[in-house]
């Protein structure tokens, strides 16, 4: 071996324990943030997959008929309510 290669050697081994202590620490960071990746990628296709389910959900709700009382109006086919409107009319006057 040249003495280059003899010196980078020797350095090597001298600082081993602090460049295999960086070498876990960049792996141990890459492992954290892929994992951090992707359950932020999971989460966002969970939650656009629940908002599309429950905008059809409201939609399907929406075009529901709606039985309320205040829609349940029967057509005044006795004329009763044209006749209470002009008597409470005229009891105004």
């Amino acid at each position: 071996m040249s003495q280059e290669k003899v010196d980078k050697y020797k350095e090597y081994k001298k600082n081993r324990k602090e460049i295999l202590r960086k070498e876990k620490r960049k792996k141990k960071i890459e492992k954290i943030a892929g994992w951090t990746i992707l359950v932020v990628l999971v989460a966002a296709l969970g939650t656009a997959v629940g908002v599309t389910i429950y905008n059809q959900h409201q939609a399907k709700l929406a075009a529901l008929p709606n039985y309320t009382v205040s829609e349940k109006v029967v057509a005044d086919m006795a004329g009763i309510l044209e006749s209470t409107e002009q008597e409470a009319a005229e009891e105004e006057e």
